[in-house]
């Protein structure tokens, strides 16, 4: 087993509602309770894993109350932190909002080399009831240099790749988690391309065939029409004679 790296502070934060608590449950212990209550107060567990490039890394995860009122006391869990994952309900437009305006604008009071964002648009499982674009959040991300995944603490969809880009960007600054992606985007635009542009020559041979067509059509109607002889033909009668064999 590679060896262990130095335990990582994780801060989830978001509004209420927005499954921080499902997220962390279903992540330390795969598990989801449909019945599970907002938190009133900061939970706390530990997890180590192995990511992707073989190496093990330890978080230590803090799942934050939600509720206005006990907003100033999540903050004092921002010290230290080497992660803080914004979390937004994409039902909900206001969390999303929220999520920008309040909890992301509190990240910046945190003092940390090379601090690690991650947010998370979770409870894609009701996607039928999406308030908020996926494009949307994936913007913001961009515009924030965060880590972006949709979750669903449900269906256990999104999270352990998100921890695992997580642990990848603490391991290495530079790591871009999109790099398969925009790999992938790259080949999908380059075949879209020659599929354009060999439809265009196919629309240009087409449209090339079509102009010879009716130039050709064009020209034959332009020649003068010819002169038709008729030839006629009379029957020759010998001429009648008289009695003395003079003709008549």
């Amino acid at each position: 087993m590679a060896a262990i790296q130095e335990f990582n502070k994780v801060v989830i934060v978001g509004e209420a509602g927005v499954g921080k608590t499902c997220i962390m449950a279903q992540f330390i212990e795969n598990k989801f309770d449909i019945d599970t209550m907002s938190s009133l107060t900061t939970q706390f567990k530990r997890k180590t894993i192995e990511l992707k490039n073989g190496k093990n890394i330890t978080f230590d995860i803090y799942d934050t109350a939600g509720q206005e009122k006990w907003r100033s006391i999540a903050r004092l869990y921002y010290k230290n932190a080497r992660v803080v994952i914004l979390v937004y309900d994409i039902t909900s437009k206001k969390s999303f909002e929220e999520m920008k305006n309040y909890w992301y604008e509190q990240t910046k009071q945190i003092d940390v080399e090379n601090l690690v964002l991650a947010i998370a648009a979770n409870k894609s499982d009701l996607y039928e009831q999406r308030q908020v674009d996926n494009s949307e959040g994936e913007e913001f991300s961009e515009s924030v240099d965060a880590i972006f995944a949709e979750t669903s603490a449900k269906n256990d969809s999104g999270i352990d790749i998100l921890f695992d880009n997580i642990g990848q960007k603490i391991l290495d600054p530079n790591f871009d988690y999109l790099a398969e992606e925009k790999k992938k985007r790259k080949k999908n635009n380059k075949k879209e391309n020659e599929r354009e542009e060999k439809e265009e020559k196919e629309e240009k041979v087409e449209n090339e065939n079509s102009n010879n067509i009716e130039n050709k059509k064009g020209n034959e109607e332009n020649i003068p029409p010819r002169e038709s002889f008729r030839v006629t033909t009379k029957t020759f009668r010998e001429p009648k004679k008289d009695k003395s064999g003079c003709c008549k």
